[in-house]
């Protein structure tokens, strides 16, 4: 019988298949037509990256700063369910290492830049769950009626 993998392999295999799974997807991220999208995104790729590298080396306050930059750029609407999918998978990896602060932060500074119902209830229960898990229940109560408020209003 072989031995468990180490925590650390299965990590970087489920990586290895988000990452083709990614590949897959990204003639759809890509615009052919619009080398200003693709400058945009890019840059964004770049601030990303630096976000990621911060978290790893536990600069937390400056890793989101450098995400606030991403959601900065002059983005056109049609990208909003790309950089939401962005917004909640950076304020996951800050939880993730513990700064559920910093995540609330983050959701909170960036969600201006959503104009959409759907996107804008996604946030607001994304802000429940944190205030959930940090033990605040009437503060994640309080989200969790915001978007259910929004949810009846976007019918």
């Amino acid at each position: 019988m072989r031995p468990a993998a180490p925590p650390y392999r299965l990590r970087r295999a489920a990586w290895t298949a988000f990452l083709f799974a990614f590949a897959a997807s990204a003639p759809l991220l890509v615009s052919q037509s619009d080398p200003d999208l693709n400058k945009v995104k890019r840059k964004a790729s770049t601030h990303h990256e630096m976000v990621m590298l911060l978290i790893k080396k536990q600069d937390y306050n400056q890793a989101a700063k450098e995400a606030c930059k991403i959601f900065d750029m002059k983005w056109p609407d049609s990208q909003e369910p790309l950089l939401l999918k962005e917004l909640i998978g950076l304020s996951d990896e800050f939880s993730r290492h513990g700064q559920t602060a910093i995540s609330l932060h983050l959701l909170n500074e960036n969600a201006k830049s959503f104009k959409q119902p759907e996107s804008q209830i996604q946030i607001l229960k994304e802000q429940g769950f944190l205030y959930k898990s940090l033990k605040q229940d009437d503060k994640a109560l309080e989200y969790f009626k915001k978007a259910q408020d929004l949810e009846n209003r976007s019918k």
